[in-house]
C-alpha cells in the first residue's frame, strides 16, 4: 500500500551527527520548539523559565504552556546502544539543498563537510561520512552553528510493525537513533542552563574538560559514545541535572517570589550548598567515553556518596563522602589489545585498575560493572544469541523519585548469580514461546536496575522515560514473571521511543479522568494508550503460549489471555471516545483492535473466560467506588426520602464525576484479582495469598458467595465504606437479583449506593444493608419509564459500566 511508505510527521530533530562541543553554542530554533520538548521531558511546570534561563537560551523560551509529563508508566506487579554511527540526514557534495558553508574550512570535521540536507533521506543502515550542523560564521569571538533541520521519521509501515509486534532491526535502529538525539538535546539544554547557574570553579572546569574529552571520543568512536549516551544512568543524570538547574534558577524569580515550590520542591535546599554537585558526573561520563574510544585523558571527577562513578565501567570506592578526584586514562600501546589503564587520583592515594581485565586493582577498592545475559532470540543487531543487559546496581544515578520502590543496593555474588539465572531462564521462555517477540524484546532492552524488595509488592517492575530501554524490577519469584515483565516494559520503551518521533496524542498531558482496568487510579490519555499497548503485547505473549502444541494444562496462559483481551476491550473504546489521538495514535489503536479481533476468536476453557470476566467486572466496580463521585444534590434527595420514610422519588442513577479519593491508592491489584490469577498458576510457581486478602475475599474467590456476603458485611461494620468489601457485596447481590434496575445500580453506579449509605449513617449512625437500599431505589415510581436503564448517561461516558464486562 502506498501509505506504508509515507513518512509520518517528525517530532524530534536529528542530532545524531552533531559534535558535542558545539552544543553549548547552539541556540536552537527561535520558535522555542526544542525547549518545549525538553520541558515536557523534564516536567517543567506550566510557566515560563526564569529570566536568567531565558537569557541563557537566547530568550527563545518566553511563552507559557509547558506541561509536566509523567516519568513512570504502569508497572507489572503480582497485583498486576548499538555500535555504528547514527548520523543525521546529509546532502551529498554539490547538492543544491546544501546550505552555504565557510569556504576556507577543510577536512573531515570542517564546516564544509557538515551541510544539512532538507530533502533526501539516506536508507537505513547507510552511514554518511560527515556530521550535521553548519557554521554560520562568528558572532564576536564565538562561532554559532546552525540548528540542524533534519528530522527523525517513521512510516506507517514502521508504525504497524511496532503496533503488531513485528519491529525488526531496521525499525528498532531508527527508534534508538531518535533516543540518541533525545539525549543530545537534553545535553544541549544542560550545557545552556549551566551558564545561568551559580557553580564553583571546580565544577565549571570539570564540565569544560568533559565536553572536550567527549567530543574527541565521539570523533574517534561515535558508535561507542552513542551507546554510552543511551545508558540509563546517563539519561537519569541528564534529566536530574536539568531539573536542578531550572529549580535553582526559579528559586527567586524577577518578582522576588519563591517559584521553586511550583514543581513540588520547597525552597529549603534548592540552590543551596551541594545542590548542583551532581553536575560533576559528566566527568565520569567523559572518562567512560575515553575508555571506550581507547584515548588518553585527564578529567576531574566528582565523588558522590563515597563513589567515583564511571558509567558502564564501574565505581571506585573512596573514603571521602564528597569532593573531587582526578581520573587519568592511559590507553595501551599500538598493537596491544589489553584494556586501557584508569587511575583515580586522590590527595593521599591512587587507585589503578584495568577495566575488563581480571587482574585486581591496586591502591583501593573497585566495583566493576556487571551484566546478565538473556538468551532471547535475535540480538540487537539482528543476529542470534540474545541480549546482554547491564546490571545497574551501583551507580548513584540508577534510580529516581518516580520509581515504585527504591533502587536496590549492590548485591553480592549470590545475588548476581540469582539475577543471571532468572534472566537466562526468562530469555529462554521468551525464545521458546515466540521467537519474533523475543527478538523484539532483545532489540529494545539494554539494562536492568534491581529494585528493593518489599513484602507487600513481591514482584514489581517499571519503565522510566528518562531511561528507556531499561527494565527496573524487583527480583521475581520465578522466571515466568520476569519474562512477562520483559515483554511489558520493553513495550513501554518502544512506544515512548515512537512517540518521540511522531506524537501519538495531541496533548502531552491531559486530565486524569480515564479508566484503565490495570490501574486503580484515573489516568491521562497518554498513560491509557501506553497501558493498552503494553497489555496488547502481553496478550500476544499469552496467546503464543496457548497456541503451543503442548499447551494442555497451561491454565495460566489461558486465563491471562482471557484477562488481557477483556481488559483491552474495555480500554480501547476509552481511547476512541476521548478524542485526543493523533493520526498516528489512531493508527496504533486500529492495529491493536485488529489484534484483539484475532485473540477474541481463540477458544479458551469457558470456566477461565468466566473467571476473567468476573474479575474485570470486579475491577470496574472497585474503580468506580474509588474514583467516581455522584451528584451531591441527587444523593441528598434520596437521603431525604429515605429518612422521611417515603419511596424513592428519583429512581434513576445520578450523574457523576471523576475525583481522586482522599486516601492513597493501593500499591497493587486488589486481593480478589490476585487470588483469581494465582489459582491458575502452576503450584510450583504460585506464591502466598496477598497480605491484604480478607476472609470475604478468600470465600468469594472460592465460590462460597453465602460465606463471602457474611464476611463482607462484617468487614463493613468494622470499617464502614471499605471499597473492596462494598464491591464484593455489590457483585454478589447483582448476581442474585439477576437483572433490572437493582443489578444496574450495583454494577454501573455502585458509588451512588455507597454515597447514600454514608449520608444516612451520618444522620442515624447506622448504614442500611446494600440489598435494602438497592431494592428501595428500584421500587420507586419510574421517573422516565421510556428511557432504557442501560443507556443512562454519566457525566464521564468513557468510564465503562461493569455490566458490560
Amino acid at each position: 500500500m502506498a501509505h506504508d511508505l509515507t513518512p509520518l510527521p517528525g517530532g524530534l530533530v536529528d542530532l545524531c551527527g552533531f559534535d558535542i562541543d558545539r552544543l553549548d553554542a547552539l541556540s536552537g530554533p527561535v520558535s522555542g520548539e526544542w525547549l518545549r520538548q525538553v520541558a515536557a521531558w523534564v516536567g517543567q511546570p506550566a510557566a515560563p523559565l526564569p529570566p536568567a534561563l531565558a537569557v541563557a537560551f537566547s530568550g527563545s523560551l518566553t511563552t507559557a504552556g509547558y506541561q509536566p509529563r509523567s516519568r513512570l508508566y504502569g508497572e507489572v506487579s503480582d497485583g498486576e546502544v548499538r555500535r555504528g554511527r547514527g548520523v543525521a540526514e546529509l546532502s551529498r557534495p554539490g547538492d543544491p539543498a546544501t546550505l552555504p558553508t565557510d569556504p576556507h574550512s577543510t577536512g573531515p570535521h570542517s564546516t564544509s563537510a557538515r551541510s544539512v540536507a532538507v530533502r533526501r533521506r539516506p536508507p537505513r543502515g547507510h552511514v554518511p561520512p560527515a556530521a550535521a550542523g553548519t557554521w554560520t560564521g562568528f558572532s564576536g569571538s564565538r562561532a554559532e552553528p546552525l540548528p540542524p533541520s533534519a528530522r527523525h521519521r517513521v512510516t506507517y509501515g514502521d508504525l504497524d510493525a511496532v503496533a503488531r509486534g513485528r519491529a525488526g532491526p531496521a525499525v528498532l535502529t531508527e527508534l534508538r537513533r531518535a533516543q540518541i538525539s533525545r539525549r543530545m538535546l537534553l545535553l544541549w539544554a544542560v550545557l545552556r542552563s549551566v551558564g545561568a547557574a551559580d557553580l564553583d570553579a571546580e565544577t565549571r572546569a570539570c564540565l569544560a574538560t568533559a565536553v572536550r574529552v567527549l567530543t574527541r571520543a565521539q570523533r574517534r568512536a561515535p558508535g561507542e559514545v552513542h551507546a554510552l549516551l543511551l545508558h540509563p544512568t546517563v539519561g537519569i543524570w541528564l534529566v536530574d541535572s536539568l531539573r536542578r538547574c531550572w529549580r535553582a534558577a526559579a528559586r527567586v524569580d524577577a518578582a522576588g517570589v519563591d517559584a521553586a515550590r511550583v514543581d513540588g520542591v520547597g525552597a529549603a535546599g534548592v540552590g543551596g550548598p551541594g545542590y548542583l554537585d551532581g553536575l560533576g558526573y559528566l566527568g565520569g561520563i567523559a572518562v567512560a567515553a575515553a575508555l571506550r574510544a581507547r584515548q588518553a585523558c585527564q578529567v576531574p571527577v566528582r565523588i558522590v556518596d563515597g563513589l567515583v562513578a564511571v558509567p558502564t565501567v564501574g565505581c571506585a570506592v573512596v573514603e571521602a563522602a564528597g569532593g573531587w578526584a582526578l581520573a587519568v586514562v592511559t590507553p595501551a600501546g599500538a598493537g596491544d589489545d589489553r584494556p586501557s589503564t584508569l587511575r583515580v587520583m586522590l590527595p593521599d592515594r591512587c587507585l589503578v585498575v584495568r577495566p575488563g581485565d581480571p587482574s585486581p586493582p591496586t591502591g583501593g577498592a573497585w566495583l566493576p560493572a556487571r551484566s546478565v545475559f538473556a538468551a532471547a532470540g535475535a540480538g540487537p543487531a539482528g543476529g542470534s544469541g540474545g541480549v546482554e543487559l547491564s546490571l545497574e546496581d551501583t551507580d548513584p544515578f540508577r534510580g529516581g523519585d518516580a520509581l515504585p520502590l527504591p533502587a536496590a543496593a549492590r548485591g553480592g555474588p549470590a545475588t548476581t548469580a540469582r539475577w543471571r539465572r532468572l534472566t537466562a531462564a526468562a530469555g529462554a521462555i521468551l525464545a521458546s514461546t515466540d521467537a519474533g517477540q523475543a527478538a523484539e524484546v532483545a532489540g529494545t532492552l539494554r539494562a536492568l536496575v534491581p529494585l528493593r524488595e518489599a513484602a507487600d509488592r513481591p514482584s514489581s517492575s517499571a519503565t522510566v522515560t528518562d531511561a528507556l530501554g531499561t527494565i527496573m524490577t524487583t527480583a521475581p519469584p520465578d522466571p515466568m514473571r520476569l519474562a512477562v515483565a520483559f515483554v511489558h516494559e520493553a513495550a513501554h520503551s518502544r512506544l515512548e521511543m515512537l512517540g518521540d518521533i511522531t506524537p501519538l496524542v495531541r496533548a502531552v498531558e491531559g486530565p486524569r479522568v480515564h479508566f484503565a482496568p490495570w490501574r486503580p487510579d484515573p489516568r491521562p490519555l497518554a498513560a491509557v494508550l501506553h497501558g493498552a499497548f503494553a497489555y496488547s503485547r502481553m496478550a500476544a505473549f499469552w496467546a503464543a503460549r496457548w497456541a503451543r502444541p503442548r499447551r494442555a494444562g497451561d491454565l495460566q496462559a489461558a486465563y491471562e489471555l482471557a484477562w488481557c483481551r477483556g481488559a483491552l476491550r474495555l480500554a480501547l473504546p476509552v481511547l476512541r471516545a476521548a478524542g485526543g489521538l493523533t493520526a498516528a495514535g489512531d493508527h496504533l489503536v486500529a492495529a491493536m483492535e485488529a489484534d484483539c479481533d484475532v485473540w477474541d476468536r481463540v477458544e479458551l476453557p469457558p470456566a477461565l473466560t468466566c473467571a476473567a470476566r468476573r474479575v474485570l467486572r470486579d475491577v470496574c466496580v472497585v474503580w468506580r467506588l474509588r474514583n467516581m463521585r455522584p451528584d451531591a444534590d441527587h444523593i441528598a434527595g434520596w437521603a431525604r426520602d429515605w429518612l422521611a420514610g417515603r419511596p424513592c422519588g428519583r429512581p434513576v442513577p445520578p450523574r457523576g464525576r471523576v475525583e481522586s479519593p482522599r486516601e492513597p491508592y493501593p500499591v497493587h491489584r486488589h486481593a480478589r484479582q490476585l487470588l483469581t490469577a494465582l489459582a491458575f498458576v502452576p503450584p510450583r510457581l504460585g506464591g502466598p495469598a496477598p497480605c491484604a486478602a480478607t476472609a470475604g475475599d478468600l470465600a468469594a474467590v472460592a465460590g462460597d458467595t453465602t460465606r463471602a456476603a457474611v464476611e463482607f458485611r462484617r468487614e463493613l461494620r468494622e470499617r464502614p465504606g471499605r471499597v473492596e468489601s462494598f464491591a464484593g457485596l455489590a457483585l454478589i447481590h447483582a448476581a442474585r437479583v439477576g437483572g433490572g434496575l437493582e443489578r444496574r445500580i450495583c454494577l454501573d453506579h455502585p458509588e451512588a449506593v455507597l454515597a447514600l449509605g454514608e449520608r444516612i449513617r451520618a444522620v442515624t449512625g447506622r448504614t442500611p444493608d446494600l440489598p435494602v437500599l438497592t431494592a428501595w431505589i428500584a421500587a420507586g415510581p419510574a421517573a422516565n419509564p421510556g428511557r432504557p436503564v442501560g443507556r443512562m448517561v454519566t457525566r464521564v461516558q468513557r468510564v465503562p459500566a461493569a455490566a458490560t464486562c
